[in-house]
This record gives C-alpha cells, structure tokens and sequence, in this order.
C-alpha cells in the first residue's frame, strides 16, 4: 500500500479521484487578461488545479545561431531561444494567477526549470512543484526542490527505465517529499497509438510511488482511458481556441473536452468503488429470478423421501438452491408440495 499524498485540500491515491491538472503552458499569449480568463475556464470545468510554467528563454538556453537551434517550424519560430522567448510567461503573471487560482478554489502550481527561480516561486506559497520531463535529467534542480520537502509531480516523457530509475535516487537521497511520476509521452501531440498506458503499472510496481498520466493527445480518451487504469493524477494542456496561433493551442484541450473529461473521471470513480466482492443492490433481483432452485416435477406427499427424478432444478431461485443439492439427498418431505412448486427448506422434514 503506497502512503497517500496530500496537497492542500485534495489527497491522491488508491480509490481516490484523479486529481485533474489544467496546465496553462504558453497558452497565456503573454496576456494576463487571457490567462486569467483560462483560469477561469479551468474551474468552470470542474478540474483541481491549474499548473504554470516558470522560465524564460535564458532559463532554458542562449541567444544562438548555431544549427543545433534550428527547430520544427510548427513551433511559431524555426530558434530554440526565440520560442522560449515568445513563450515564457512574465514572471509579474505569476501573483496574479496563483490569486485568481485559490480565489476560484484551484491548487495553482508550477513547473520549475532553473534552481534560480526556487526563491521567486516560493514567495508564491507554491504547494507542489512539477518537473518537467525535459528536466528530469537535470540533478541540480531536482536537488533544489528536493530540499523544499514539497510534494514533488515528475513527468517521465522520454525517459528509459534507467533514467527514472537515477531521478529517483536523486530525489531520495536529498530527502524529498512525497513524488507523484507521471506516465507521459513528449509528442506534441501524442498519437494515440504510442501512448502505451499499461507502463503506468510498471512504473507503480517499481518506485512503489502513485503514477498518474500527463496526456499530450488530442481528445479526452487516453485521459479517461488512464483513469480507468487507476491514473491518480491527470494532467492536460488546454485552450479556449486551438486555432489561436502559439506553440501549444494546437493540441490543447477546449474547454468542451476539460468538461467531458471531468465528467467521465466522475462516472468512472463511481463504476471503480471498492475492492469488496458481493452481490449489489442492483443485480439482488436479477439474484432471486435468474438462478436456479428445485421445483417438483409431480405432487409429492408429505413423508415420502425425494428421489433425484421427483425435482429439477430450475429458474427461478425461490427454492432449495441448485448450489446446495445434498440437502435434498434422501430427505423426507415435512408437509405436500404441488407439482411445478418450489421445494423449500421449510418443506424438508429434519434429518
């Protein structure tokens, strides 16, 4: 049993819903008036928090020329620095954004890149960080928040075995708090095909830690499809148009599909319920009529002893049941049973 996380207000784990993670990534525009419009969006959905990312281009690279810059012009730019640059949200955003969050009852949090940023974001009150899968390689930072003692959510996107394996050791021997790992394909977007959730289980059964799904596919199906296979946490980049020009609208959920999403979370909790076998309220109906019992193939008398061809068992379950046939072995009937009636236990006179 892996110990349950607790942040703020929600807790993760077993049984519990998935905790659903809106992630604004750059789909802020550099306008504040939109991002808090997002964030708006991501509580009128229904999900727990909405997650930001904390960097701007010098956090993550330099003002190069070189060929190894070049990128998919898919990107808005074909310079790794002038994405960064166009995408990074303005560290003043980040007050106002974590207020409009709690004001609308959601966790804010970020995603931290350079171990610069730690004081900033703390001054934030920030309750949980995120890393990245880009950075999960990257000790020094995970070291930085591993001294928060903060629950920690990492992305493994990319990574191998061995990789997970090191970030772990990482964080442990720097006395981190509670880790969440998220299963994750970095593919923007993912294709369906290739998202291979049945990793989740080995990443669980390994670091013995909760795993959940950061979803980068269009739609809401691996996102629901995850919860179903016991994801406890569910992160997806969103957008209130996927038309809008920027790096990430293009495969970032409208508000339409948070809301489906949520939605099926919730009715997917409540087909999960508990890991007791028994008959439910529903089926107790289905019980009664559907079995099958013994039935009297002709008019019996009391004080005649049953033989095998006096009975049959039958639908429905009103008499002795076909599972405990030995009680009618050789007994002797206390009172008449009719033809085509039920042999009960109240008909059977004592051994």
């Amino acid at each position: 049993m892996i110990d349950p996380v607790q942040i703020e207000h929600f807790t993760l784990g077993e049984g519990k819903k998935p905790f659903l993670i809106a992630e604004l990534s750059a789909n802020h525009d550099r306008d504040l008036d939109l991002a808090l419009r997002l964030v708006d969006i991501a509580a009128d959905a229904g999900w727990d928090c909405v997650k930001f990312q904390t960097y701007n281009a010098d956090s993550l690279t330099v003002p190069s020329s070189h060929p190894s810059m070049k990128i998919d012009p898919v990107w808005g730019t074909d310079n790794l620095y002038d994405l960064y640059n166009n995408a990074g949200m303005p560290m003043e955003f980040h007050a106002p954004l974590f207020e409009r969050a709690r004001d609308r009852g959601l966790v804010p949090f970020t995603s931290i890149y350079d171990p610069r940023d730690m004081e900033f974001v703390e001054s934030l009150g920030c309750a949980v960080y995120k890393i990245a899968s880009f950075e999960m390689t990257f000790d020094d930072l995970l070291i930085e928040v591993a001294a928060t003692a903060k629950p920690i959510i990492m992305s493994t996107g990319m990574a191998n075995l061995g990789e997970v394996d090191h970030a772990m050791e990482v964080l442990d021997k720097h006395n981190a708090g509670p880790v969440v790992l998220l299963h994750c394909v970095s593919s923007y977007p993912a294709p369906i095909e290739e998202v291979n959730l049945a990793s989740m289980a080995t990443l669980r059964a390994r670091f013995q830690r909760h795993v959940g799904f950061s979803d980068h596919t269009i739609g809401p199906d691996a996102a629901l499809l995850a919860s179903a296979m016991g994801a406890v946490a569910i992160e997806k980049h969103f957008t209130d148009d996927m038309t809008r020009p920027g790096p990430d609208h293009r495969f970032s959920a409208t508000p339409e599909i948070l809301r489906e999403i949520r939605d099926g979370v919730d009715k997917l909790q409540v087909a999960r319920g508990t890991a007791t076998k028994d008959t439910a309220e529903a089926e107790a109906g289905n019980r009664a009529a559907f079995r099958r019992s013994a039935f009297a193939l002709r008019d019996l008398k009391a004080g005649e002893v049953l033989t095998r061809s006096d009975y049959r068992f039958v639908r429905p379950n009103a008499g002795v049941p076909v599972s405990d046939k030995p009680a009618l072995i050789n007994r002797k009937l206390a009172r008449d049973v009719t033809q085509y009636d039920p042999i009960t236990y109240d008909d059977l006179a004592p051994r």
